[in-house]
């Protein structure tokens, strides 16, 4: 199997660390994983084809945390669904999904490690992500495994990019769920690709929606959506990023890696608020919401229980 080991460095650390900072602690917490930031945690990263994927609906590709020794507890699980809803190759969002393993989380992307970028373009299958977690729940019992007894089944997420989003939202109803974003996504209100804005009613988790403003073509259904969320829910905003912005390091179309920084450290955050109940990341949204004094952030909430 192959194997491609990042030793991150400590100026990308500097770079991702963003001064960032749950609803209640998500069932498995620990109040150690749930003291320390995320944010403040940045191990090197393994990605790698994942195992034993027979009978399931993609290939997918796995970036973990390269010594499990040194990860104290179990780790949460994040499913991610590709822009396109490209389902062959896993390349739009390597980047992020490295990062995003590197601050302490398992992530399981749809797509072969192995897979060229490509035009691809399909249409939503929400099993692709559903089958993620069962990925998971597989492999954290298979013998042999790295991840045997590693991974926390009461602490998954789903999320995906643009059409990868809508497949994230579907999934949201899967009661192993317990953390949805919809990143510059959302239903359109014709039910576009089989999905209707009704699906909205489904959610039984926080939902973040994040969208790149005006710009994205994303935009219109990500503000409808976060509207008609009846869960606690957060939108956040960033007109400079459009439609890819975040994911490929771009300010109002120039190029920006500290774009991406930005929203990595949104999607860090609201995994360790959704997902370890950790109080900081908790004040990234709500509270004295870091993110609300960010440059170029717009910040909406609802829902949340007051503290």
């Amino acid at each position: 199997m192959k194997q491609f080991v990042w030793k991150v460095l400590a100026a990308a650390a500097a770079a991702v660390a963003l001064t960032g900072v749950t609803v209640g602690l998500a069932s498995g917490t620990t109040p150690e994983t749930a003291h320390r930031p995320a944010m403040e945690q940045f191990h090197p990263v393994v990605r790698e084809a994942a195992a034993n994927t027979r009978g399931l609906a993609v290939e997918y590709t796995v970036y973990r945390p390269a010594d499990l020794d040194e990860i104290h507890g179990r780790l949460p699980v994040v499913v991610i669904g590709n822009g396109a809803c490209r389902h062959l190759g896993n390349n739009e969002l390597l980047a992020t999904e490295m990062l995003v393993a590197a601050h302490g989380f398992v992530v399981v992307a749809v797509g072969a490690v192995d897979q060229p970028a490509n035009g691809e373009n399909g249409t939503p299958r929400p099993e692709v992500i559903t089958d993620g977690i069962t990925w998971a729940e597989r492999e954290n019992d298979r013998k042999g495994s790295d991840l045997r007894n590693r991974l926390d089944l009461n602490r998954v997420a789903v999320a995906g990019h643009s059409c990868g989003g809508l497949e994230a939202l579907v999934a949201g109803a899967d009661p192993r769920v317990k953390s949805v974003a919809s990143l510059n996504s959302g239903f359109f209100a014709d039910g576009r690709y089989g999905y209707g804005r009704a699906e909205l009613a489904k959610l039984h988790t926080p939902a973040l929606f994040l969208d790149g403003g005006p710009a994205d073509v994303a935009h219109e259904n990500s503000l409808a959506n976060y509207d008609l969320a009846t869960v606690p829910a957060v939108r956040a905003t960033n007109p400079g990023a459009g439609h890819s912005g975040f994911w490929y390091g771009l300010r109002d179309g120039q190029v920006d890696a500290a774009m991406r920084e930005e929203a990595v450290a949104v999607l860090v955050n609201w995994l360790d608020f959704t997902l370890n109940g950790n109080p900081v990341a908790r004040g990234y949204f709500l509270g004295s919401c870091t993110l609300c004094a960010t440059p170029g952030w717009e910040v909406a909430t609802k829902n949340f229980p007051v503290r």
